[in-house]
Order: C-alpha cells, then structure tokens, then sequence
C-alpha cells in the first residue's frame, strides 16, 4: 500500500477528501490528516509518505514551503495540490517544485479524483519497479521534443524516429496518420480567467485532458504546439478503412471540444487532415494544416476545417451587404462617406480570393478614411485611430473585425453628433470650401459670399472653429489628398492639381509638414500597393 499524508485546514474538504474515495482501489492508505503545513513536515519527516496531498494556503506552515521542504527530503514524492479555481496563481508558482497535479476543490467529482490518483498510483508502480524508470513528465518531454524535432528538423530519420517512437510507447501505426491541429479560441482570456500569465498551468492542464481523451481511446498523442495551439497525431494500423478512420477522429474531436468547454468553457477550433501513410507523410500533414488555419478567420471561433475540403476563401456576401449598409446609413454627408463607401463597395463585391492580411490591412485604410470625416471635433483622432488599427490587426476572425469596425463608426458618429454648433456664417463658408477647395480661394472672397467684412469673418471663424481660415483651409485640402492617396491610383502631382494646390512640389511639402511623411511614403505605409509605374518623387526632385 502506498502511504497518503493529507494537509488541509479546512475541516469539512479534509474529511470529505479523506472518507469520499476507496483509497484501497489504488492500493493506497490514510496514514495522517492534519491542518498546517508544520505539522506535516514533521510526520513526512518520520514517516516520508509516498504521496502528499497538499492545500496551499495554511496556518504556521503554508502549503508552498511545505512542498520545498518534502521536496529536498524526498525528490521522487508525488505531490498533488488542493486548490479553488481561483487561486491558480500560486499553483502555478508550485509548478517550479514539479507537483504532480492538482485537485480542485469542491468541483471536481469522487470520479475525477480516482482518475488523478490513479495516475499517481501508475506512477509509483513504475518508480518502485526500476530506479531507471522515467516519471511521465519525463517522457512527455522526451516524447514532445522527438516529435518537434522530427516534424521541424532533419536530426532523426524514418527508421531512427520510428524506434524512438516504439521505445517511449507512443500510440501510433505508421500506416494511417492523421495530423490535427487544435486551436484555443480565446488562449489570452483564458490564462486571464486562472491568472497564469505565462500559460504554463493552462498548458498542463490541457495537455492533461487531451491526454485522458485519447487514452480511452487508445489512440493519438497530443502536443503543445504554441500558446493555443495544440498538436494532434491519430495513427491507425492498416486494417482501418479510410472512412473508418475519418469517423473515429471526428469522433474524438467532438469529444475534445464538448470537455474542454465543460471543464474550461472555452471554444477550440480544429483543421483535420486526411489519412496519409507513413511517417514522413506527418511533416507534409502539418504543414498544410498551418496553412489551412487561416480558414478560421472566414469560418469564425468553434470551426472544423478539412484540409483539401475547402474553395479559396471570400469575404461572405452577407457580412459584406452588413458593411456596406452600415456605411451608407452613417450620419455623415461629407465627401469622405462618398470615398468611403466607394472604395468600400469596390473591395466587397471582388470575385478574387481574399486572405487575412489583406482584409485587415484594408480595414485599417477604412479606419483613415472614415476618420477624414472628423473635423473641428475635440476628437484625439491619431490615438483613436491607432487604437482601432490595433484592435483589428489582433482581429481572430472576419467577423470580430467586421464588429470592431462597427464600433469604430459609431464612436466616429458620436464625434459628429457632438461637434460644436457653429453660426450660420461659418457654416456657409465650410460648406462653401467644401464644393470649391479645388480651385484658389481667398478670405476676401469667402468674406463676400456671407456678406461680412474679411476681417470680421476672420475673427469668428478662428472663435468657432479653434483653427484660422488659412490653416483649415489647407488641412481640408489635404484630407481630400489622403482620400484620394488612399482611394485611387492617381499620381501625385494629379492629386495636388485635384485638391486645389499650385504644383507638386508645394503639395509634397505641406503634406508632410503636416503628416510627417510624403504622399508616396503615406500611401505605402497605409495600403501596401504598389505606386502607379513612372510617379515622381514625393518631394519634387
């Protein structure tokens, strides 16, 4: 019988740990409870117990120094953790100490709690049979790190990887492979809901369950890819029909999904390749199904994708007609709506595959363009504008973008709606400017269409608008400039003569006054295609 040692403070947990489980049907014994961590060391001392079962937070001795000191005493002793869902952060620091697992307290049911002691008992049978025998976390790491490196490098051959993989026991048959990749929908906020920063207790975790999963169905092994992203590797012996095996995986996904949402209330996503023979085939699978994860930016959080099963993606025509309704309905009749929307129609309605980089790199054009709409609000629009050009660059799918930039306008149309009232005289002379900044205007000349003197129209524009004629003036122009930089494939010395500027080189020059760029570096930077052949420099040279 192996020998149990429990530290609980709380009475009621202790007890009900203690008298809940036939500890007998994993040839174990109760041989003490106490309710600190001092008076556990001493009895570990004397009796040095083949598993400690531990809480962490405890009177005169916490359940963290408990667990260094049993571990300089004893550097084989299973040591398992009680603890609630939400003190995962001192879990995690145990880790550093190689605990063997966790219970939770008052969550987990009698059953999944013999699951985890059985794993204990297995791993006390194999410690007692060999000193040489390697703990699972052991062979874990060696079977992690044979994988990667056969799937990434050239170190181990077919017929090297192929005894390594039978001598750690592996559970898989060359003759049918099948490589998954699963995805964690939401990684980040899950790391956030059990305050593990760095994710190495989430990863634990999951590792675990992927691993009980794929134990009852003796089949498949499964590895940390990334941060959320985890590898699964189905191998089938040759009797398995094709059809067969592509039942039984899916069988198994929607296994994973369904428990992984029960335990973690996480949605994961998987891209499923087809049945391929032989080992080599696993570098290949894996490859495709990395470029095949891309889908789920089209297909959305909680998808299966099939490699080979799907045509190259397009933006859907009913998030797209959302788009362009949302567009048109925007509280707005400045000429940047009309740039806005026409561009926007332009790129929904293509017949061309679209990728993520793309659609995002385009919505980040549309933030530009719908912020050109502001003006004479007390928007801060360069941090606005950035923040929701960061939002949509970490967008996880086409739909989360599409919401994102929803927002975007609306809080660009509470902007609009809050602009400050202006006289009928200053409004006359926007809208004035508006449907003449092409050509050369002059105060005189805006002065006489409101019937008021120059310098009087001066003082109440400077008053109403916080910004002189002149200086709006010229920040008008260069909007519709940016509009145009963004929107069309004119080139430069097009646009200055389109909005209202003398030549190329004084355009070139007030744009980057005022930009911190030249039009061709504003251009690159915001669309990434390529300058129409034969424009000349920016700068007029």
């Amino acid at each position: 019988m192996y020998r149990v040692l429990i530290a609980e403070d709380e009475m009621l947990v202790r007890m009900g740990l203690k008298h809940s489980i036939d500890w007998s049907e994993y040839h174990m014994t109760v041989i003490a409870d106490v309710a600190n961590g001092q008076e556990a060391l001493e009895i570990y001392r004397r009796e040095m117990p083949e598993l400690l079962i531990t809480d962490i937070k405890m009177p005169i001795m916490d359940g963290m120094e408990l667990i260094a000191k049993a571990r300089e005493l004893n550097p084989d002793a299973q040591i398992v953790i009680l603890t609630c869902v939400e003190d995962f952060e001192t879990v995690r620091k145990a880790l550093a100490h190689n605990v063997q697992d966790y219970i939770l307290k008052l969550e987990m049911t009698t059953e999944d709690m013999g699951t985890v002691l059985a794993k204990i008992r297995d791993r006390l049978d194999r410690l007692h049979k060999s000193a040489h025998t390697r703990s699972d976390v052991d062979i874990h790491i060696l079977k992690d790190n044979l994988m990667k490196e056969y799937l990434l490098g050239t170190r181990y051959s077919e017929a090297e990887f192929t005894a390594k993989a039978a001598n750690l026991n592996m559970r898989l048959h060359p003759h049918r492979l099948v490589v998954t990749l699963m995805e964690i929908d939401r990684f980040d906020l899950l790391c956030k809901r059990f305050k593990d920063q760095k994710g190495q207790l989430v990863r634990m975790s999951l590792l675990n369950v992927l691993s009980e999963v794929l134990t009852n169905y003796g089949c498949g092994e499964a590895f940390a890819d990334a941060d959320s992203r985890y590898l699964l590797v189905f191998g089938f012996d040759e009797c398995s029909g094709e059809q067969s095996i592509t039942d039984t995986v899916n069988t198994i996904v929607e296994h994973i999904r369904s428990v992984l949402n029960m335990y973690f209330n996480i949605s994961v996503s998987f891209v499923i390749n087809r049945p391929q023979i032989g080992y080599p085939s696993m570098k290949k699978q894996y490859s495709e199904c990395l470029a095949k994860l891309e889908d789920r930016f089209f297909l959305g959080v909680g998808s299966n994708t099939y490699v080979g099963g799907q045509q190259p993606m397009r933006i859907p025509e009913q998030i797209g007609s959302d788009l362009l309704r949302l567009v048109q309905d925007w509280q707005t009749n400045d000429a940047a709506k009309k740039t806005l929307e026409r561009t926007m129609h332009t790129f929904l309605t293509q017949d061309n595959a679209v990728n993520a980089a793309d659609i995002k790199r385009t919505f980040k054009v549309w933030v530009l363009m719908a912020a050109l709409a502001v003006r004479l609000s007390q928007a801060n629009l360069p941090e606005l504008v950035a923040d929701y050009s960061d939002r949509m660059a970490g967008a996880r799918t086409l739909q989360e973008l599409a919401d994102t930039f929803r927002t975007y306008l609306q809080t660009i149309g509470d902007f609009l709606s809050n602009k400050t009232t202006l006289s009928k005289e200053v409004s006359d002379v926007i809208r004035y400017i508006d449907d003449n900044y092409k050509r050369e205007l002059t105060l005189a000349e805006l002065a006489e269409v409101v019937h008021v003197s120059p310098n009087y129209l001066s003082s109440l524009f400077k008053k109403e608008a916080g910004i002189n004629y002149a200086d709006y003036l010229l920040q008008y122009r260069i909007d519709r400039a940016k509009e145009l930089l963004l929107g069309t494939f004119s080139k430069t010395y097009e646009i200055a003569e389109q909005t209202g500027f003398a030549n190329q080189s004084y355009f070139s020059r007030a744009f980057k006054k005022l930009t911190g760029m030249g039009p061709k570096e504003y251009r690159r930077e915001w669309t990434m295609h390529r300058d129409a052949e034969g424009e000349p420099n920016d700068e007029g040279h």
